[in-house]
């Protein structure tokens, strides 16, 4: 595009007349883009031309444009995956220093898993309608039935250990974050003789559970919206857990340690921890207590505080812990390092939580589920001395 300057007639051939300045902010206004592409102006006796004196730079194609923009996300993920590595050196170092639970001289805590005993065998097509969490699987496949029947069975197994059948004595077992009764109903089912209760906050979770029971025709369980802490209050002989978020799992633990029962508990999210509470996604069901809570310390061991974990390299474990895996990374491929050291971190944070309990007088071992369990698998059993 080419602009011409107004010579003044009264002005010499060849010389441009001086603009006011209201003439050059209303020229300036008038072609603001001729001013930021690099274009000069000359005169000439016979009139005034602009010339460019270097085309522009050539535009990116589409296709340059998502190319510079995978270098760029591939050299983000290099660094961010260099960074996690750095970070995951300096817990493994941490993490070498722990021999919890009386392990034999020269364990690490990584061996400190015991051998799960004998499952128990269930008979899932015997159980009454609406027991089996295989048949109540909505969503998630085969796979997630099958998940949660390991789950359920998990349970079952260690449970097993604490109620004497030849007895005539009926016990009260707890589900606290029992959800819509997967774990509770089974276990109900299989032990006829003894009492269950499951106590949820979620009003609906609580209302879908009644209704299962109804449809079941079991007449030993029940469930309730209620608190943790009603341990007490509702007579628990035994508390269980199944995966209730962040510090719940620690309220259940602290329940049964403060009332001296016996506790079967499958941690779930620990990167949900935080000081002073926890940020659960589903927080009406996972916060199952008080919201004037106590404070509860991290790391919770003496063993883990004098191996030199602080606050801050607790909630990093806690928060690599709970990665759950990206595309391209199998979190339960044992082979697979950005899977394994999670898992590694997670136990550390288990094995902290059993020392804790260890050190409260309670005989603790920690045992993991069998395969296609999920991710989440660690099994914390506990029995006061």
């Amino acid at each position: 595009q080419n602009m011409s300057l107004a010579v003044s007639s009264s002005a010499p051939r060849g010389r441009i007349a001086p603009f006011s300045d209201q003439s050059v902010r209303r020229r300036r206004d008038a072609y603001p883009a001729h001013r930021t592409r690099g274009h000069v102006v000359r005169t000439s006796s016979s009139q005034d031309v602009t010339e460019p004196v270097a085309a522009a730079p050539a535009r990116w194609t589409e296709e340059e444009k998502r190319q510079k923009q995978r270098e760029h996300r591939k050299r983000n993920r290099q660094r961010n995956a260099q960074a996690v590595n750095d970070k995951v050196e300096g817990l493994i170092a941490d993490f070498r220093a722990l021999n919890p639970l009386d392990a034999p001289e020269g364990e690490q805590w990584a061996d400190i898993y015991r051998t799960t005993p004998e499952a128990m065998d269930v008979a899932w097509e015997t159980l009454p309608p609406k027991v089996d969490p295989f048949g109540t699987n909505k969503k998630g496949g085969e796979s997630r039935g099958i998940r949660k029947r390991n789950q359920v069975m998990t349970f079952l197994t260690h449970l097993r250990e604490f109620l004497d059948e030849e007895s005539e004595e009926s016990k009260c077992i707890v589900d606290f974050g029992c959800g819509t009764g997967n774990v509770l109903m089974t276990c109900a089912a299989m032990f006829p003789k003894h009492k269950f209760i499951g106590v949820d906050l979620n009003k609906t979770s609580v209302q879908i559970l009644q209704k299962r029971i109804v449809e079941s025709g079991l007449t030993n369980v029940s469930a309730r919206v209620g608190l943790i802490e009603e341990c007490k209050e509702i007579g628990a002989d035994i508390a269980l857990a199944l995966h209730v978020c962040g510090e719940a799992t620690d309220f259940v633990m602290n329940q049964a340690i403060e009332h001296r029962i016996p506790f079967i508990i499958a941690p779930c999210c620990v990167g949900k921890l935080q000081e002073g509470g926890m940020r659960s996604l589903n927080r009406m069901r996972n916060d199952l207590i008080q919201l004037e809570k106590k404070h509860i310390d991290r790391p919770r061991s003496t063993l883990m505080k004098s191996s030199g974990f602080d606050f801050e390299t607790y909630m990093s474990a806690a928060t690599l812990a709970d990665w759950s895996g990206h595309q391209g990374v199998d979190p339960t491929d044992p082979d697979e390092l950005l899977g394994m050291l999670p898992r590694k971190a997670k136990s550390s944070i288990e094995a902290d939580r059993a020392e804790y309990a260890r050190e409260k007088n309670y005989d603790v071992r920690l045992y993991k589920m069998p395969s296609q369990s999920g991710i989440r698998d660690d099994v914390i059993v506990g029995v006061p001395l």
